[in-house]
């Protein structure tokens, strides 16, 4: 079993991750429970640990969440934590995918079954130059791990290269977030689904500034160097950040490797854009989504839920700042 995608299904296009099993488009939200591999429950069980004499002590107040396909033990926990099993995170998108206003495209379990997700397709998108076209998505997460929250947020697959774009959340109400110590507020979390075409929509005009936001080489290498390969400190003056950008451009050498990839996915990466701030946003999403790291699994953890998904937002938000 992958280390951290155990399992997965999908309809329509091959994901970019490359991983998981093809279902039909038309999927209902049940069978897509069995396809997935999310046809199981959590049960909290009460925990012991063993005297001296060896007799076993029920321990109060605790209890360990447990797979009931294979008793698996996925996390300790306390007496208040509410469980929400697999088929009650993919039944909170059953209304929008009856109705037309959806369909669930991708769900599955990484990191053992630890995190559960469901990603489905919105009736709304945006493009850039005419031609370079977006996707509009919900994503829900359902963590059986304390110290984890159930989340629904917006997010946006670029079509020419299936890059997950970053999106700048300009109101906390653009994404639900809740604990596992109260029952999962299904009405609530349906509200951040009423944002999510308000959302794309916001995503597109932000895309097409960055597009209309000329950066050189020379800028971007400046730019992305601050979190790939940052100057000395020693450097202050204008001129010797400018004679040490133009090092970097003249002796590719000196180049980090990871930060070598990254510029590599700006200039040539499928669907490079380079010239602009969206083709610099693009290039670090597509490194964080298709290239970092040494498995395809781990990088959509990483994308997704890890370091990379906070990386990509904040590149987009500085680079939004630089443009405004």
């Amino acid at each position: 079993m992958a280390h951290e995608v155990e399992t997965m299904a999908f309809a329509n296009a091959v994901p970019w991750h490359g991983l998981g099993n093809r279902v039909d488009p038309t999927v209902s939200v049940d069978d897509m429970l069995v396809a997935a591999g999310l046809d199981w429950e959590v049960k909290l069980r009460p925990l012991f640990a063993q005297a001296e004499d060896g007799s076993m002590v029920r321990l109060p107040l605790r209890r360990a969440l447990v797979r009931s396909s294979d008793n698996k033990v996925m996390s300790v926990t306390g007496d208040m934590w509410k469980p929400f099993q697999n088929k009650d995170a993919l039944e909170f998108f059953r209304e929008y995918t009856e109705a037309g206003g959806a369909k669930l495209e991708t769900a599955g379990s990484l990191r053992g079954g630890k995190m559960v997700w469901a990603l489905a397709s919105i009736q709304e998108g945006f493009t850039v130059n005419k031609t370079d076209h977006s996707k509009g998505y919900v994503l829900l997460t359902s963590p059986h791990e304390v110290g984890k929250s159930i989340t629904v947020r917006t997010t946006a697959v670029r079509v020419v290269c299936a890059n997950t774009m970053a999106l700048a959340m300009n109101s906390s109400a653009a994404q639900y977030s809740q604990n596992h110590l109260s029952k999962f507020d299904s009405a609530a979390a349906k509200e951040t689904i009423g944002l999510a075409r308000e959302q794309i929509i916001q995503a597109g005009l932000d895309a097409n500034t960055l597009s209309n936001l000329k950066m050189s080489e020379f800028d971007t290498v400046r730019f992305l160097a601050k979190f790939f390969q940052p100057m000395p400190e020693t450097i202050v003056a204008e001129n010797d950040q400018k004679q040490w950008v133009d090092g970097l451009l003249n002796d590719p050498g000196a180049i980090d490797k990871k930060f070598g990839e990254v510029l590599w996915s700006v200039q040539k990466a499928p669907g490079a854009v380079p010239g602009n701030a969206w083709g610099v946003l693009n290039g670090v999403t597509h490194w964080a989504d298709h290239v970092a790291g040494n498995k395809a699994e781990a990088r959509l953890y990483n994308a997704w839920f890890g370091d990379k998904a906070k990386l990509k937002l904040d590149v987009q938000h500085e680079l939004l700042q630089l443009a405004a």
